[in-house]
């Protein structure tokens, strides 16, 4: 009778050509162990990206706005650009700007998209035309036409103006007097007299710079309208908060 040639080897012999139960079961326990140890280490990884990310949007956010502070002849054409952003966050306590990319209309459907980045005081600001959000000029920039976030710039007097300027003050640990926010609006404000600008002196005006983001369409899901109500935002935590100046 014929046999295979591997009968003819002892069993001793025959299990070098295999595996064992055991053997098998430890292989893919230690494989399942490694596969859950990276599964576990994926989720921090992609919130690390997305931080990374977002803190990136941020400061091209800020960089962007900055830019346009400072550098904008279009905020007031002819004129003092000091005056009008003054003017403009001292009329009703601040002022309301946007920052964000949108999806360019296109005359030829087969043409891809473009995106644009638009920034621009709100509508109702005393600033120049050009520089304010949804003007003809923007080709036409539109809150609905969004590409991401559409970020909400809120400018309001910062408590590094000196105190002599400031509408209310308090102390601190030290009795030190410092200014103190509005409880109602939430900002520091400036005293009426200095609304003129006539009687502000200092060669430079300080603002404490909010930004809030809103999903499209904007100007609407989170806050009332363009121009901000700053009772409606009071208890609302901003994504970045910081301090610029614009100089005479």
């Amino acid at each position: 009778m014929n046999t295979s040639k591997l009968s003819e080897y002892p069993a001793t012999a025959r299990s070098e050509y295999g595996f064992s139960l055991i053997e098998v079961v430890l292989a893919i326990g230690i494989f399942l162990v490694t596969v859950l140890a990276l599964v576990g280490m994926l989720g921090p990884t992609l919130q690390s990206v997305d931080e990374v990310e977002k803190t990136d949007e941020i400061a091209s956010v800020v960089s962007t706005m900055n830019a346009f502070l400072q550098s904008s002849p279009e905020i007031a054409l002819g004129s003092s650009k000091f005056n009008a952003i003054y003017n403009a966050v001292l009329a009703d306590g601040s002022a309301t700007a946007f920052v964000y990319r949108f999806y360019q209309d296109q005359t030829d459907p087969e043409a891809p998209l473009i995106v644009r980045l638009e920034v621009g005081f709100a509508e109702g600001e005393p600033v120049g035309s050009n520089a304010k959000v949804n003007q003809p000029d923007s080709n036409p920039a539109d809150f609905a036409n969004a590409a991401g976030p559409i970020y909400r710039v809120v400018l309001s007097p910062s408590s590094v103006i000196p105190l002599k300027y400031q509408s209310e003050q308090t102390t601190n640990s030290d009795g030190e007097p410092i200014a103190k926010r509005n409880d109602t609006t939430g900002i520091y404000e400036l005293k009426a007299t200095y609304t003129d600008i006539a009687q502000y002196e200092e060669g430079y005006f300080a603002m404490e710079v909010r930004v809030f983001d809103e999903d499209p369409p904007g100007a609407s899901s989170t806050f009332i309208n363009q121009t901000t109500n700053l009772n409606s935002i009071k208890d609302v935590e901003p994504i970045f908060t910081y301090n610029t100046a614009v100089v005479r």
